[in-house]
């Protein structure tokens, strides 16, 4: 399911297009967002991951995006009330701010009235927002990638993203291209598991710097353990493990959650990770760019959501970090590391690499590319030198029964 052709700005309150007469309305209030550029995009990008997610629990829902009092709002027109699946799914949107429910009043004037959303995040949300460095992904972009995923997740047709959830554990991530853990971090936010894969030393140190020194400010339970990572032997690189519980009720229960980072080269990885033991592949894929103040091989400029670039194409570890090169030597090791019906969400630069492109490579070897998307929904512009997409595929089959819960 993808977002309609008439999502898109419109001006004052009223129904969302092509909205049944007589449905409920409501207004999702958008995150205001520091990135000029990415702020423009916001609102469009928030009705159409909506639109997927809240058509994965099967809701008919229309949207569209409004000014209201001057803000962007997207509004929804559903029959009956917003069940808990899909405040759920408001509440942990990318850029949603705050749910409020359309009604009319006596007068003909409309009010807005305050709908309560369920907390989702298991940690505060500075567990994002603090770090800053060049290149960072903007951590909206991360937010819409897991929950699209997830959505995915759910069972249906290989064209479409809806239906039951797949499975009732905890799930279990991976982030062959992890930098300096947004991802990671975000999945632990979500309550999964999660493993990042990346080459750059100093990345995993600044990493791993930050998220002790924030697990020691919160006061989190956790306990953290780093070595050599070997395989037969020989040192393929270093391993850091962490064990973290996101309340004091929570490690008593014996409620644990893990995050790994494994320093080592993203398509060497095989032999250390369980072929089927990730339910998510969410990765942000590098931009092939270089950006004036960013260090060489780095990736992009601090603050800007660029991304990842380089003007080499090349890491600090002297590895090919071009998007083909590195899909084409990476997927043949990522995608038997995800389950059965498992999914990857992918976000690229398409300057560089065309999306149909990107739909070949990953069919080629063996996954399923998904409809979301393909409409240029979820495409949107970073700067002059990026135009970004996100792309989700699913690896065919289902999960064995003891892998789904």
């Amino acid at each position: 399911m993808s977002a309609p052709d008439g999502v898109g700005p419109s001006e004052g309150p009223g129904r969302a297009e092509g909205a049944v007469p007589g449905a409920r309305r409501w207004a999702v209030l958008v995150t205001p967002v520091a990135n000029r550029v990415y702020a423009g995009d916001a609102p469009r990008l928030l009705a159409a991951e909506l639109v997927l997610v809240l058509g994965a629990g099967g809701r008919p829902v229309d949207v569209a995006v409004e000014q209201v009092a001057g803000l962007p709002y997207v509004v929804l027109s559903s029959p009956g009330d917003l069940d808990d699946r899909s405040r759920r799914a408001v509440a942990s949107a990318s850029t949603a701010h705050a749910l409020f429910e359309r009604r009319a009043l006596p007068d003909g004037a409309e009010a807005l009235v305050p709908v309560p959303l369920p907390a989702v995040d298991l940690y505060d949300d500075d567990l994002l927002t603090i770090p800053k460095y060049p290149g960072k992904t903007n951590e909206h972009v991360t937010r819409l990638l897991l929950d699209l995923a997830v959505a995915a997740l759910e069972e249906g047709p290989a064209g479409a993203v809806g239906g039951a959830p797949a499975a009732a554990r905890r799930l279990r991530l991976l982030d062959p291209l992890a930098g300096r853990g947004t991802t990671l971090h975000l999945a632990l936010m979500a309550g999964m598991d999660a493993t990042g894969v990346e080459v750059d030393a100093g990345e995993v140190d600044a990493h791993r710097a930050f998220l002790v020194r924030w697990l020691r400010t919160k006061r989190l339970k956790h306990t953290v353990d780093a070595g050599r990572l070997k395989v037969a032997g020989a040192v393929l690189g270093e391993r850091l493990r962490v064990e973290v519980s996101p309340s004091k009720e929570a490690a008593r229960a014996g409620d644990v959650q893990v995050l790994e980072v494994l320093r080592a080269d993203t398509a060497a990885v095989g032999p250390v990770l369980a072929d089927g033991s990730f339910d998510l592949l969410v990765t942000d894929a590098p931009y092939g760019v270089q950006h004036g103040s960013a260090r060489a091989g780095g990736r992009g400029p601090a603050g800007a959501g660029a991304g990842r670039g380089g003007a080499t194409g090349r890491d600090r570890g002297g590895r090919d970090r071009g998007p083909r090169d590195l899909l084409e030597r990476a997927l043949p090791v990522w995608v038997p590391l995800l389950r059965r019906g498992g999914v990857l969400a992918m976000s690229w630069n398409t300057h560089v690499l065309p999306r149909p492109e990107v739909v070949a490579l990953l069919e080629r070897h063996g996954l399923e590319v998904l409809a979301a998307g393909e409409d240029g929904a979820l495409a949107h512009r970073v700067d002059q030198a990026v135009h970004r997409d996100l792309v989700l595929a699913r690896r065919p089959g289902r999960a064995p029964a003891a892998a789904a819960g």
